[in-house]
C-alpha cells in the first residue's frame, strides 16, 4: 500500500530522479519494503540528506529507530558525526543493532531501548538535527524535549504529519483515528504559530514538517 499523499505517478517520477549510489543501502531499503516496514520514503530521505549537508550536521537525535534504516541512512549522509536513536520495541531494537553492525556503524550510531518520553531525558549532549518518526500522539512531547537539546540554528524534522491526508480533510478521517488526527493538528498548529520557530509543512511522503529554531 502506498501511504504517500501525492499521486503515484508524481512519486514515481520524483523517485526516478534520486540517485542511489550505495548498493548495500539500496538492497536494505528493498528488503524493508518487501517486509512492509515503515521506513522513510525515498523523497523524504533525499530531503533529509540535503538538510544534513546544508547544516553540516555532526550530531542527530532520532525518535523511532524501527530496524535502523533511517539512522543508517542519516549516518551515511554525514561526513562525520554521531546519531543517537531511540526505540521502545525490544524486537526492533535488537534487529537495528544487527543492521547497524552489518553496515559497520556501531561507533557512529547509538541505539537506546525504552519509551522516548522517558529515555529522551537521559540523553546527553546537544544536536544539530532531530528526526521525529514515532508515536504520533506524542509528537508535541518529543518536540519540546528535543528543543532543549538543539544547538542554535538546529532543525527538527517531523515525519508523516499529514497522515494519509486525514490531517487536511475531515472527509478522510477514520473514526478510530480521530484522537490521533486531533493531536497531530494541534501539534502542527503549535509548531507553525509559536514565535520561537519557523516551520514549513511539505507534501513529501506522508507529510514532513521542517522546523527551524530561531
Amino acid at each position: 500500500m502506498n501511504n504517500n499523499i501525492n499521486k503515484d505517478y508524481i512519486d514515481l517520477y520524483i523517485n526516478s530522479l534520486i540517485k542511489e549510489d550505495n548498493e548495500k543501502l539500496k538492497e536494505f531499503r528493498e528488503y524493508c519494503e518487501e517486509r512492509n516496514l515503515p521506513i522513510i520514503h525515498k523523497e523524504v530521505g533525499q530531503f533529509i540528506k540535503l538538510i544534513i549537508n546544508q547544516l553540516n550536521a555532526k550530531s542527530i537525535i532520532e525518535i523511532g529507530t524501527n530496524v535502523g534504516y533511517s539512522s543508517i541512512f542519516m549516518s551515511l549522509s554525514m561526513k562525520e558525526g554521531r546519531v543517537v536513536t531511540l526505540e521502545r520495541s525490544e524486537k526492533f531494537y535488537k534487529e537495528a543493532l544487527k543492521n547497524i553492525k552489518y553496515f559497520g556503524l556501531e561507533k557512529n550510531i547509538q541505539v537506546l531501548l525504552g519509551d522516548a518520553v522517558d529515555t529522551l531525558d537521559t540523553v546527553e549532549g546537544t544536536f544539530d538535527l532531530a528526526f521525529i518518526d514515532a508515536a504520533k500522539s506524542y509528537y508535541r512531547v518529543f518536540f519540546d524535549k528535543c528543543v532543549k537539546m538543539m544547538k542554535p540554528g538546529g532543525m527538527i524534522l517531523s515525519d508523516n504529519v499529514l497522515y494519509q491526508g486525514m490531517i487536511a480533510s475531515d472527509e478522510l478521517v477514520v473514526r478510530r483515528k480521530k484522537t490521533l488526527v486531533r493531536n497531530l493538528r494541534n501539534y502542527l498548529k503549535y509548531i507553525s504559530t509559536d514565535n520561537r520557530f519557523i516551520t514549513s509543512v511539505l507534501p513529501l511522503g506522508d507529510g514532513l514538517a521542517v522546523t527551524l529554531l530561531k
